[in-house]
């Protein structure tokens, strides 16, 4: 083989192996850091979270400009070889936030798009996650992929990590100043934790279901992708 041969099978394996990487945890991540965006700010702008989507579609496009980014992706038929692949409903589920933005990427009816948005990230968490969804809060289960970078990551981690996910300072308190060691981070917001007698059991329990739950749907329905 010449040397441009060999560059080009190396520069095709590659996005090959960027494509198998970009799992259906990818879309979960992208809804549930909307919902977190409109909780967290009054009147937030989605230029970032659109760049993030469009990047995830077309990895390869090398657009930076938010305003062409904007127009882009709302021309587009959200279809890509190279990059996540959508099926028909979760591009329906990308057009509608997309047809929800005015021209500066902000709503323009907040609360109802809101509530449609948690309505998709629970559809989505039931076709993907269905036993992990059954055990917590679609958007908590959310903000516990998006926290580790991925449900790869959070397969891998044993119930003790998941139950501290989200109290990393409270733990490095812990461990430079010997304060009380955490028992929960955002698992304590599960509604199984929050109003049980001893929320620290109650967060133990479910860490221990969720750490195999999850391990089944990653190889049953998200790894496959």
């Amino acid at each position: 083989m010449e040397d441009r041969e060999i560059v080009e099978w190396n520069i095709q394996q590659s996005k090959q192996a960027i494509k198998k990487s970009l799992l259906k945890d990818k879309i979960i991540i992208f809804f549930t850091r909307l919902i977190e965006d409109m909780r967290r700010y009054n009147n937030p702008n989605f230029y970032g979270r659109l760049k993030e989507m469009f990047l995830l579609i077309y990895p390869y496009s090398g657009e930076e400009r938010p305003k062409e980014i904007y127009r882009q992706i709302k021309d587009s038929d959200l279809k890509s070889e190279e990059g996540l692949s959508l099926d028909k409903e979760e591009i329906s589920y990308v057009r509608f936030f997309l047809d929800s933005l005015d021209e500066q990427c902000k709503l323009k009816n907040r609360k109802e798009t809101e509530k449609e948005l948690e309505n998709i990230l629970e559809k989505l968490m039931k076709k993907y996650l269905p036993n992990s969804s059954a055990l917590i809060e679609s958007y908590l289960l959310g903000k516990l992929i998006s926290s580790v970078g991925g449900i790869k990551n959070l397969s891998r981690f044993p119930s003790s990590t998941i139950q501290l996910i989200g109290a990393e300072k409270a733990l490095f308190m812990h461990i430079s100043k010997h304060r009380q060691c955490p028992k929960h981070g955002l698992i304590f917001y599960a509604g199984s934790v929050r109003q049980a007698e001893n929320p620290g059991k109650a967060a133990r329990q479910l860490a221990n279901k969720l750490a195999l739950s999850i391990r089944v749907d990653y190889f049953q329905n998200v790894q496959k992708f």
